[in-house]
């Protein structure tokens, strides 16, 4: 059982954001190592979007699998059994949650990676291994972690502790939003006009896509473990061209544009958002600061 994508990504991705862009998944393991992973570039941390604050990030998810982690480890113990931790969240994403919004936005990755999805950053990598021990533990261990169903045991006790007192909100009508406004981004004038231009700038390199989403989300990527040279220079001219024609500035512009509407007509529903989540990571905090 995969515990790390039943009960953990159940309940916290609900708030997480960032649409994904087609990115290839990471290649199975070879006997080289791949190419170590650029940490992210400082334009791909100032690419923050309006509904960011409403969401999870990646720290603010760990920071409730830590608190989660206290709460297990005292249930585990009083049936008799140990418990792994997590390493603790650091404080600055690795991988920001907007990094590929819009496709391969990196010259470093389009060069180490084309469009395949980068292997873990170091931390999260560490985390990895540990859900992966978590999915060998004895069966008696994961039964008294996880329950029959993967969302029962001492994880249900923890995961119901950290909620008790937070504030509900709805997340898939928060996750609708965010499609819906990507979306609307996709129609706005200025995005259509960019897109153009970029496409017109990769179609002088003989590359033919209408879009950036397209050229990640080309099949021919998927069918090799690693990228190729075509791939790579694809992705390199992609990278280019987007920022010849300033593509990420004009459409996280409209994006931020419509974001904002969608948060003004909607006043209610994103202040219990923001309550849910600002709730949710105090009661983690604390939990995380008793130990227990």
């Amino acid at each position: 059982m995969q515990f790390r994508h039943t009960a953990a990504v159940l309940a916290l991705l609900a708030l997480v954001t960032g649409c994904s862009s087609g990115v290839v998944p990471s290649p199975p393991r070879h006997s080289a190592p791949p190419p170590a992973v650029p940490p992210a570039s400082k334009e791909v941390r100032r690419l923050v979007l309006p509904f960011d604050a409403y969401a999870l990030s990646g720290p603010d998810v760990h920071t409730i699998e830590s608190a989660e982690d206290v709460l297990i480890r005292g249930c585990m113990r009083a049936r008799g059994k140990g418990w792994t931790a997590l390493p603790r969240p650091s404080a600055v994403d690795p991988d920001p949650p907007q990094r590929r919004r819009y496709g391969v936005i990196e010259p470093v990755v389009a060069l180490r990676f084309g469009y395949h999805q980068p292997p873990a950053p170091p931390e999260t990598a560490r985390r990895d291994e540990i859900w992966r021990a978590r999915e060998k533990m004895p069966r008696a261990t994961q039964l008294a972690a996880y329950g029959t169903d993967g969302v029962s045991g001492c994880w249900k006790k923890a995961h119901v502790r950290l909620l008790r007192d937070v504030p509900k909100s709805s997340t898939a009508l928060f996750n609708r939003r965010i499609r819906e406004e990507f979306t609307a981004s996709q129609r706005d004038h200025a995005v259509r006009s960019v897109v153009r231009s970029w496409s017109a700038c990769m179609k002088r390199d003989g590359y033919r896509y209408p879009d950036p989403l397209a050229a990640a989300g080309d099949d021919r990527w998927a069918k090799t473990p690693r990228p190729t040279q075509h791939e790579i220079a694809v992705a390199q001219t992609d990278v280019r061209c987007k920022r010849e024609t300033r593509l990420v500035s004009v459409w996280s512009k409209a994006e931020t544009r419509l974001q904002h509407d969608a948060v003004r007509s909607h006043t209610t529903e994103f202040e219990k958002l923001a309550a849910q989540k600002a709730g949710w990571l105090n009661a983690a905090r604390k939990v995380i600061h008793s130990g227990a």
